[in-house]
């Protein structure tokens, strides 16, 4: 059964690399596919050595996805984190400095996509240019990060991009803040929110009116960046879907944190390939201990609203350390 899931996984894999973004340099290697789908199916022990094999014979599809695991807390599992630390940088990182080399220093010397991460590494080099280049390359969540990480730094900025058609739809809100002082800008937003789904967590973020429960039940059963919380739910919470999806956005943060969250590349894992396995899943659970090691109450706040969830949230708790 296993081994038809990780086949079966490998063909969805190799499917996409044909007909989504331009691939990297290694990624339609067989080894480095049935790698991929052996980590999308949460083993670690066997997948990771073998990407980490490929990753120091040149491989820059293995070289970028072993320097977004080493950044990405959520998206690493229990066998890694319990590899004393030594172990851990020789697995996950190139050979240099006290504890090796981030193996996206590699990639970039050839991979546009890599560069761009590179770039992303500094929080003051990442400007909304950034942003618009990964949306160039289709990886529209590292797109909204860089957009979120910007919107930290500075308010101003987000107008000058609102009719660049790379735009993240889901951050518009940004866009509002800076016309809202304008009539002609203020007409806009009216424009864009009426057409909107009430639910949609930009209105609230944006003028701070309240969302009936419905109305952001309904936004959570369509909206294409709750997609992972559907998927999830379905898997593991089918009897109580809509439950289940506000437990999960409590788990991941908010609505905004959703928007960053997903794939750790859609040029090597498309979106939907990632919402399916049991990485995907277990990396939205993972976002609890990411964040705040053992959180207790939090995790009562997230049973609270969903018990079939608290118990995976609780169960997946258990398999990292004290």
């Amino acid at each position: 059964m296993r081994t038809a899931r990780i086949l079966a996984c490998l063909c969805l894999l190799l499917t996409a690399s044909q007909t989504g973004a331009d691939p990297l340099s290694g990624q339609d290697d067989p080894r480095f596919q049935a790698a991929l789908a052996l980590w999308l199916e949460d083993d670690e022990p066997t997948a990771l050595p073998e990407l980490a094999a490929l990753a120091a014979e040149g491989n820059r599809a293995a070289q970028v996805l072993i320097a977004r695991i080493d950044v990405t807390p959520q998206i690493r599992g229990p066998w890694l984190v319990t590899r004393p630390k030594a172990e851990r940088n020789a697995l996950m990182r190139a050979p240099g400095g006290l504890s090796g080399r981030s193996w996206m220093i590699a990639a970039a010397e050839n991979e546009p996509l890599a560069q761009l991460w590179r770039e992303r590494d500094d929080p003051l080099a990442t400007d909304g240019d950034t942003a618009m280049a990964f949306a160039a390359l289709g990886e529209m969540r590292a797109s909204r990060d860089a957009l979120q990480t910007l919107a930290a730094r500075q308010y101003r900025g987000f107008a000058a991009l609102a009719d660049d058609p790379r735009y993240p739809p889901e951050l518009r809100f940004l866009i509002w803040r800076e016309w809202a002082d304008d009539p002609a800008g203020r007409a806009r937003i009216d424009a864009e929110i009426a057409a909107l789904p009430p639910g949609d967590p930009q209105i609230q973020r944006f003028d701070s009116r309240p969302v009936a429960p419905a109305d952001l039940d309904a936004w959570l059963a369509t909206a294409p960046i709750a997609a992972p919380l559907r998927s999830f739910c379905a898997a593991t919470c089918p009897e109580t879907p809509d439950s289940c999806a506000r437990a999960m956005l409590r788990a991941v943060d908010d609505p905004m944190g959703l928007a960053i969250r997903g794939t750790p590349s859609e040029t090597l894992i498309p979106p939907e390939v990632w919402n399916a396995s049991a990485r995907g899943r277990a990396s939205l659970l993972r976002e609890t201990e990411a964040r705040f090691g053992r959180p207790t109450e939090y995790n009562s706040e997230v049973a609270a609203l969903d018990a079939c969830v608290g118990a995976a949230l609780a169960a997946e708790s258990a398999r990292f350390p004290e």
